[in-house]
This record gives structure tokens, C-alpha cells and sequence, in this order.
């Protein structure tokens, strides 16, 4: 399958494999934001500080994932993803100002301006997919899928001596998977000819309830289409747009003051946001492995958050693949 597969390195799903063949992914994915935005408004960071204590204009987020493939039958395929995710934000405060602060177990006062980063990291949900052939011929395949989140990635991550949140837990988006059993079900569609490859897809993350904590994330739908075009035996490229859509939080972390930064407040999350992507996959053999190596650089065409979040910037993926 790899040296056919021009699926772009962002897309997860969009192919069974035949009966008794494994496919193993590394997959590595980064993205930014830079400035900030309130419901869609660029604002500034003296604007969020009427507010809120303290703002961020500067995020990273990377995530290494190991995916497996096998096919049980010729039109079923069973898929499962394990993820390790690290987060960091920068920290300000207004000039002028004072906070106190425990730094490597010392409270101390702080100037205002740069403090210390927010970061945070480990292991996120796992999840488990099982996807059927619903049409397969020459030009057309048809592909159902459905799966489910398992809540192994923690919710209840503490910030250390020398962070904003020391010995307390850290606002939602430094948390590592959604405490909830989610579902995860989505439709794909791929036309072939020849070198000419397009799909479109939609898939979506349903939450089934709250957490021990007294929240749940919001509901998430994500729309996929793609291009990609066979130039050489080994070599592919692809043009990618997504728009993702997520729901706002319901309910809150009671221990979170929600004035202190925006990203402890639940309102400000969630959301639409827009993508364009472009990428290129190469294919090579070694002995009776075949091998896939993709990357895919994506920037922001449209952003609508809801409340004050960090305005996106760019994203990056790598993907390497074996089949056997």
C-alpha cells in the first residue's frame, strides 16, 4: 500500500489494508500560534490584561504519535494511536505590576512583564478504530469509520515549583486527553485514475460525558479535502484544505481562577478554523518492506475563536511508514 498511498502526512484515515497486512506510522506534528485573538478581532496583550492578570501571545504544541494498522479481512481494518503531546506557552504580565510567585519552592515577587513559560507534557488518550470497505472498485472506494477515545491521558497535570500553577493543576489546554469516553465516527470517499488521486472526508469526536474533574470538551467535527498527484514512481504531491469545528467547554475546573489567565477561563475555548496545506510523499523499497516518508506544511486561512486564544500561525507534520 505505501508505494500506491498519496495520502497526505495530516490525514489519519483513508484506506484499508488487505487481509493480514501491518502498517506501522511514526508520526511527528507541531503547531504555533502567534498573537491573540477575541471572537475572531485581533487584540493585544494590553487589552487582554484588562481582564485577566496575566496574558499569552506565544504557543507551541508537538505531538509524537505511533499508529498501527492491520487488516482483519479484505474490508476491514483495525487501527489504533498512541500519542505523546508537550505544550508550552510564554507569560506576561503588565509592566509595572508585581505577582507573587513560588520558585523552586521559594514565594517570591515578581516584576511584571516576561514570566516564566507554562509547560506541560505526557502521554494523551489512545485511540482504537475499526474502518470497513463499504465500495472499493477501480476509481471509487467508500470507507466507514468508527472508533473510540479511551481516557488514558491525564487530566489532573500540575504545574511545578518554578510555574504559574505550582503544585495546582494547569488550565485546560495543558491537560493531555479529555477524561471522557469519546466517539469517534467518520465517512471518506477517495476517486483514483491513473496518477490523479482526490478525497474528501469528514470526522468527528463526540464526548459521552463529564470528567471526575466537572467538565467536558467540546464536541469536535473536522471537514478534509484533498489532491494529490503520482509525478514520479516515488514521488507524490498534495494539496490539502480542513476546516475543524469544536463546541465550547461545558462546565469548569473549580480550581481554576478563571481571571488569572485566558486559558484558565473555559469560554475561551473552542471554535472554527480554517486550513491550506500542501505536502509530498516519497516511496522506496527495503528488501519486502515498503516505505512511505510524507511531510505537509499548513498555514491559517480563517479563524473564528470563541473568546481569547492564541491566533494561529502555522503547523507542520512528518510521517514515516512501513508495510509488510
Amino acid at each position: 500500500m505505501c508505494k500506491e498511498d498519496a495520502t497526505p502526512a495530516g490525514v489519519m484515515i483513508s484506506h484499508v489494508h488487505p487481509k493480514g497486512e501491518l502498517m506501522l506510522s511514526y508520526r511527528y506534528m507541531n503547531m504555533a500560534g502567534r498573537g491573540l485573538q477575541d471572537n475572531g478581532t485581533s487584540i493585544s496583550n494590553d487589552q487582554v490584561y484588562n481582564q485577566y492578570l496575566m496574558s499569552s501571545d506565544r504557543m507551541h504544541m508537538d505531538m509524537h504519535m505511533l499508529m498501527a494498522m492491520y487488516g482483519l479481512t479484505r474490508k476491514i481494518t483495525l487501527m489504533a494511536m498512541f500519542d505523546y503531546n508537550s505544550s508550552s506557552m510564554n507569560m506576561k504580565s503588565p509592566s509595572g505590576s508585581s505577582h507573587m510567585m513560588m520558585m523552586d519552592g521559594v514565594m517570591m515577587m515578581m516584576p511584571g512583564g516576561d514570566m516564566p513559560d507554562m509547560k506541560s507534557s505526557g502521554f494523551g488518550d489512545v485511540k482504537i478504530t475499526g474502518l470497513y470497505s463499504l465500495l472499493d472498485n477501480v476509481n471509487h472506494h467508500v470507507l466507514v469509520s468508527a472508533g473510540i477515545s479511551v481516557p488514558t491521558g491525564s487530566i489532573q497535570t500540575k504545574g511545578n515549583a518554578s510555574s504559574m500553577y505550582p503544585g495546582s493543576r494547569m488550565p485546560y489546554m495543558m491537560q493531555h486527553g479529555s477524561g471522557t469516553w469519546d466517539v469517534l465516527p467518520g465517512l471518506t470517499y477517495t476517486f483514483q485514475k491513473n496518477k490523479i488521486i482526490a478525497s474528501s472526508q469528514v470526522y468527528s469526536t463526540i464526548r459521552t460525558g463529564y470528567n471526575v474533574v466537572g467538565y467536558k470538551l467540546g464536541n469536535a467535527i473536522s471537514f478534509n479535502d484533498w489532491f494529490a498527484y503520482h509525478w514520479l514512481k516515488w514521488l507524490s504531491t498534495s494539496l490539502r484544505g480542513e476546516v475543524n469545528v469544536t463546541g465550547p467547554i461545558k462546565g469548569s475546573d473549580p480550581s481554576l481562577y478563571i481571571y488569572n489567565d485566558p486559558s484558565a477561563n473555559y469560554m475561551n475555548y473552542g471554535g472554527t478554523s480554517a486550513w491550506a496545506h500542501a505536502g509530498v510523499n516519497t516511496y522506496f523499497k527495503t528488501g519486502f518492506i515498503n516505505n512511505k516518508i510524507g511531510i505537509e506544511f499548513g498555514l491559517p486561512v480563517y479563524q473564528n475563536s470563541n473568546g481569547i486564544q492564541p491566533a494561529l500561525y502555522y503547523s507542520t507534520t512528518f510521517n514515516y511508514s512501513i508495510v509488510f
